[in-house]
């Protein structure tokens, strides 16, 4: 896992829907992986993990009714992500989604935070600032999760564990459906 987090400030008073650019998978778009996604080269040193998952989101902050807004995605970098041939195997595949529905999960919580704080855009510049410490504490909360996720399940090997992250992760992918 290598924790990404794609920061642009534009403030606007629009923006497009993202479109999948380049070789980058969204979330919204490929929710579900498959180890057909994960084409990078695994490294030859036996002391790498069995897999990693380059995970991450980006975020736009905008301007929308006068209110600052955010386009938050996550992503998954198929380059960047890699398994090694001899571990495919369901389990380890489930632990690295959990990296990608990590990311969701704090774009979401993300979306949650800027919109209801209800910022003002009278200052564009008070906005951006307020917007830009959101984002963060928000990128060393999902870092600060992932260090979590890795060591209490063991990098997915403790399975008891894993079933339980997923469970809490799913559960609060379902609570923050509303901020999709």
């Amino acid at each position: 896992m290598i924790p990404r987090l794609i920061l642009a400030l534009i403030l606007a008073a629009g923006m497009p829907a993202y479109a999948q650019s380049g070789p980058e998978l969204t979330w919204t778009q490929h929710p579900k992986l498959t180890w057909d996604d994960f084409r990078g080269r695994p490294p030859q040193s036996a002391a790498y993990p069995s897999a990693e998952s380059d995970t991450g989101f980006r975020f736009v902050l905008v301007c929308r009714s006068g209110l600052l807004d955010v386009e938050a995605v996550a992503f998954f970098s198929p380059g960047g992500s890699w398994v090694k041939p001899n571990d495919r195997n369901a389990e380890l595949l489930r632990h690295e989604q959990g990296h990608f529905d990590l990311a969701e999960l704090y774009a979401l919580k993300l979306r949650r935070a800027v919109r209801d704080s209800k910022i003002s855009c009278s200052d564009r510049t008070a906005a951006t600032a307020a917007g830009e410490r959101m984002a963060s504490r928000f990128q060393r909360d999902w870092e600060s999760a992932e260090r979590e996720y890795e060591t209490g399940t063991r990098e997915g090997s403790d399975i008891k564990q894993q079933d339980a992250a997923s469970g809490r992760i799913t559960n609060g992918l379902a609570a923050l459906r509303a901020y999709r």
